[in-house]
């Protein structure tokens, strides 16, 4: 306990017994420096901008002289009656201070000081001023960067209590990655990465804040061809077109066999905006050819360029076949044939088709490795001499191996060269054999004759083996080239100049024996 209280200026205390710290602190707060009790207590107050707050600094004894405090500065001094009072701060008789409209800068630790007959007392309060979250970000509003580039963002949130800050990025919330950070770091690494990056601070009190910078990302053209081979020929019209995506706008060359394309009437360029957005825009470029004559035939290319790049993709004007397609077949097929029909589309009239078979091994129906030596036979079948567009032709496979499962494909060739290799079509002989629930035939012939095995005999992932049995077929339909029958056609031989004896049928009324022979490219 506190013997006797002096003068505030040689203050001294003499305790007796034994007191801790925490208790002489309790004693203090309660009761002041000098053992005189507050009837108020220490408080702590919570406030919002523009409210209104009282202090207490009431006391049991009459006090001679107050005076106030926040932090370090002086506020009033009742002894000094000349000392200008702060604005929106006013002393109340009672000791205690009111501070109106309070502010930012109103926080703070206050001090109330008395003075009476008995001695001087202390007591403590604070004002904390709660206030929303404000944002400062950087870059502000837009910035541009190129692919590969990092964006960094900052995001400095200010407010009390201290707010918490969220990402969007994209629309997408961010936070899961950039939790309660305020700086973001985006590597970019493609046009897909532009966007809106949206940071937001909350605290609790008043709406949150929010600031957006927009993500603009530069990148060299794509561009895409959603015809890569065109059709024509001579005295015909064609176009060519391709889709440039870019940011910048980018300018297109036209190329026609690695030469740029020189400036006549009969080809005419055409540009039309697909899309266009605040990040990049689509454009369709177009090369309509007149007239076309065989020294327009070949390969082309749409090459665009920008700031950042130069893309091209390449584009081919064939008079050669389109590839065949099998068409479901009617009849004519048994254990040991096979009747097939295809149908081509050519503008110049075919010479003759390219028929290519062979027998997978059994066991091998749906295969996960290739055989790339699994050899071909090749039939050459003469055309019909149809005038087209579309040709159609049926051939009878004989001398097959019953319950077994064959692989055919087709090709056409005109005046202009040999079109590119069907679909493989996959069928099975009359008997038992095993086959597969899919009947629908997608898989492609490579370069070489055979499937594509360029991963160490891994089978294409595009490709799809299926099966096609023979009462697949719709009995009921016939195809024709213009309209005609086979049988109005007449039968027409297949050629095969040396190796195995095979016998086939072409539009099912002429049977003959032929020769086939072993075909690798």
């Amino acid at each position: 306990m506190i013997k006797q209280p002096i003068h505030h200026s040689n203050m001294m205390i003499s305790m007796g017994g034994a007191l801790t710290t925490l208790a002489l602190l309790v004693h203090v707060a309660k009761f002041g420096v000098f053992g005189q009790q507050f009837k108020s207590v220490p408080t702590t107050v919570k406030t919002y901008e523009n409210e209104t707050v009282l202090l207490p600094c009431y006391h049991n004894a009459p006090y001679r002289y107050v005076r106030w405090s926040r932090d370090d500065m002086l506020l009033v001094d009742t002894r000094n009656p000349e000392l200008p009072v702060p604005p929106r701060v006013q002393l109340w008789k009672n000791g205690s201070l009111e501070v109106s409209t309070v502010q930012m800068e109103d926080t703070g630790d206050y001090t109330c000081e008395i003075t009476t007959e008995g001695g001087r007392a202390i007591q403590q309060h604070a004002i904390e001023v709660q206030y929303p979250p404000t944002i400062a970000m950087y870059p502000v509003g837009r910035v541009e960067v190129k692919v590969g580039q990092i964006v960094e963002v900052v995001c400095d949130a200010t407010g009390v209590p201290q707010p918490y800050v969220t990402w969007n990025y994209k629309n997408a919330n961010a936070s899961a990655s950039f939790e309660n950070n305020r700086k973001l770091s985006i590597l970019v690494e493609s046009k897909d990465f532009a966007g809106p990056i949206e940071c937001q601070a909350t605290n609790g009190v008043g709406d949150p804040a929010v600031e957006t910078l927009d993500l603009v990302v530069d990148f060299a053209p794509e561009v895409t061809v959603p015809v890569a081979v065109v059709h024509t020929k001579v005295g015909q019209s064609a176009t060519l077109e391709c889709f440039v995506t870019s940011r910048p706008t980018a300018t297109i060359h036209w190329f026609h066999k690695g030469l740029p394309l020189p400036s006549e009437k009969r080809l005419i360029k055409h540009d039309t905006v697909v899309s266009t957005s605040q990040y990049h825009s689509v454009r369709r470029h177009a090369l309509f050819i007149r007239n076309i004559k065989d020294a327009d035939l070949g390969r082309y290319e749409c090459k665009a360029e920008n700031r950042i790049g130069l893309k091209g993709a390449h584009l081919e004007l064939t008079g050669r076949p389109m590839p065949a397609a099998f068409k479901p077949s009617a009849g004519m097929s048994s254990s040991t044939t096979h009747h097939l029909i295809w149908q081509v589309e050519s503008f110049s009239p075919i010479i003759e088709y390219k028929l290519r078979f062979r027998k997978i091994p059994s066991g091998d129906i749906t295969p996960t490795r290739r055989y790339p030596d699994l050899a071909w036979s090749e039939l050459i079948i003469p055309s019909d001499g149809s005038a087209g567009p579309l040709h159609s032709i049926g051939y009878t496979l004989q001398g097959l191996q019953a319950a077994s499962v064959y692989e055919v494909v087709v090709l056409a060739r005109n005046r202009y060269g040999t079109g590119d290799a069907s679909n493989i079509l996959r069928f099975a002989t009359g008997g038992e054999v095993e086959l597969p629930e899919i009947t629908e035939t997608t898989s492609q012939l490579g370069a070489d004759g055979d499937y594509a095995d360029e991963d160490g005999g891994q089978e294409d992932p595009n490709i799809t083996d299926n099966v096609i049995p023979r009462d697949f077929y719709d009995y009921e339909q016939q195809f024709t080239s213009e309209s005609r029958t086979d049988g109005e056609r007449g039968g027409s031989g297949a050629r095969s100049p040396t190796g195995t004896v095979c016998m086939g049928v072409v539009s099912w009324v002429v049977v003959l024996i032929c020769s086939s022979r072993v075909f690798r490219e």
